[in-house]
């Protein structure tokens, strides 16, 4: 029997912030927008016990996550939605690295970091359903760069074949 251990702090905080990243929630506007706001800032509050305990370029690391998630929470520069998706892109990056580097006990590659960070890849649609409460899933309004802000829809022939009986 093989047992797992339980996330550590860094892997939820990590696993979060992919989240936001990959349900495209930066696109969203109106109440889903709000809820967003709220998840990037109690994300980035999040990190502050961790940089308390973490030193040197782990610590430096995880400011940099922090920086990032809150400036794309709270947008007090009003940044386009690719800006504050780039933000959290960085933030992402910077966690990783923190959490490698933790488990390595030396700095990563990149493609370390890639490679961790393409293995915690959550689809869209999967995404949206964990980060967003049901009720949003329509509440959003267009976002103005032309991507979705709300809950992503099955391509047509996608529907259809998982309607059909087999």
């Amino acid at each position: 029997m093989t047992t797992t251990s339980a996330p550590t702090a860094l892997e939820n905080l990590l696993r979060r912030a992919l989240l936001a990243f990959d349900a495209r929630a930066l696109h969203t506007g109106g109440e889903a927008g709000a809820h967003t706001a709220l998840f990037l800032g109690g994300l980035a509050a999040d990190i502050l016990p961790a940089m308390d305990v973490s030193t040197g370029q782990t610590q430096e690391e995880l400011a940099e996550a922090y920086r990032c998630l809150s400036l794309a929470g709270e947008n007090p520069l009003r940044q386009s939605c690719a800006e504050r998706e780039s933000m959290v892109n960085i933030a992402v990056h910077a966690l990783a690295r923190a959490l490698v580097r933790r488990n390595q006990g030396s700095a990563p590659s990149e493609d370390e970091v890639h490679e961790l960070l393409s293995s915690l890849w959550t689809p869209s649609l999967l995404a949206w359903s964990q980060l967003f409460p049901e009720h949003l899933d329509g509440a959003s309004p267009p976002c103005a760069c032309g991507a979705l802000g709300t809950r992503p829809i099955l391509a047509p022939d996608d529907a259809k074949l998982r309607a059909s009986p087999r």
